[in-house]
């Protein structure tokens, strides 16, 4: 089938690069017509763009983000449109920002037309469609794929051994917001720091980067080693691969319990064993003791016990490793991604509602 990867979005966001190589390795055909340019001039170089391909697919896939160009795809395509929102636009701006009313009505709306236009809805997890559904009431437009993982992460072969140190190695990746939950990360490793056998890598920056550097500063935490450097996707895969165990989000967000963060996936790939906050959409992933572990949200104390009761469990997170590893295979790999959203163009035959 010939899609149309229409929208304002970048084509190497993650969700965005995961969807068009899983697509094109399935022997889809791909057409790009993006455009990132600031204001409105985007919205009629859009035009220009959609102008000269408008005949030659069979399906319009409006990519992430996306929300407020879903109007303009339906209007301009004769095709079907499947919107990937991955979520509710109002929903990010309300629980992780500081919007401005004008900005939660601009959201608001931008969720209610793309509900209203798009022919399918991508979303990200089962919670995010019940969060659809509250807010819009029910339709057979909603569809869950998770996010996956670039497909160096499926490829990368782990070197199983230990660091050359012999510690057990716990890593985080991610941005250093509120949401992650670092600072819970960070009491958990002062907690730890007195284990000699427990090091911590905590590989990102951000909103919270000069406060998780004077934390660790203050607290004289000599088991966290805090790389915050940009890093090729090699370099990332690299250092991530060498964890013993990798860590999820912790903080307690209204949003987050409907989000599947990015570097649950990327363990799953790697065979790392994965352990996270107890939030309602990663448990749609994660089975605790099974194919990776939970523990409350919010709460360092808990956490820094399951890393020192995991850290002497080699034989328990072997296997959990494996299970992760399968689970991936079965339901987020690019071959399982690409089938599910084949199966969902299916339902437009030739391109036609």
């Amino acid at each position: 089938m010939k899609i149309c990867y229409f929208g304002i979005y970048n084509p190497d966001f993650s969700r965005n690069k995961v969807y068009i190589k899983a697509l094109e390795k399935a022997g889809h055909s791909i057409i790009l017509c993006n455009d990132t340019s600031p204001g409105f001039l985007k919205y009629i170089r859009l035009w220009q763009k959609h102008r000269s391909i408008r005949n030659q697919y069979d399906v319009m896939i409006v990519g992430y983000p996306g929300h407020i160009v879903v109007p303009w795809a339906k209007f301009w395509s004769k095709k079907p449109v499947i919107a990937d929102a991955l979520g509710s636009l109002y929903d990010a701006e309300v629980h992780s920002h500081k919007p401005s009313f004008f900005r939660k009505i601009k959201s608001f709306l931008a969720d209610y037309f793309l509900v209203k236009w798009a022919d399918k809805i991508l979303l990200e997890s089962v919670c995010q469609k019940k969060y659809f559904e509250e807010k819009f009431g029910n339709s057979n437009k909603y569809e869950v794929i998770y996010t996956g993982v670039d497909e160096r992460f499926e490829e990368f072969e782990k070197n199983k051994s230990e660091i050359s140190d012999g510690k057990f190695l716990v890593v985080f990746r991610g941005k250093l917001t509120p949401e992650s939950g670092i600072i819970y990360i960070l009491k958990a490793a002062e907690i730890l720091k007195g284990n000699k056998n427990i090091a911590f890598r905590i590989i990102g920056g951000g909103y919270l980067l000069s406060q998780t550097e004077d934390f660790i500063k203050e607290h004289n935490l000599l088991n966290v080693d805090l790389i915050s450097r940009y890093l090729s996707l090699e370099e990332l895969i690299t250092m991530t691969s060498e964890a013993n165990l990798m860590l999820g989000q912790f903080e307690n967000n209204s949003r987050l319990n409907r989000t599947i963060p990015h570097k649950a996936f990327e363990a799953f790939a790697l065979g790392i064993p994965y352990l996270t906050g107890e939030a309602p959409a990663v448990k749609e992933l994660v089975e605790e003791g099974v194919n990776a572990f939970l523990v409350p949200i919010s709460d360092s104390v808990a956490l820094a016990n399951k890393i020192k009761f995991l850290s002497n469990e080699p034989e328990l997170l072997c296997e959990v490793a494996k299970k992760a590893r399968k689970s991936f295979d079965e339901v987020c790999s690019s071959k399982a991604l690409s089938e599910k959203i084949s199966k969902i163009m299916l339902q437009f035959p030739n391109g036609k509602n």
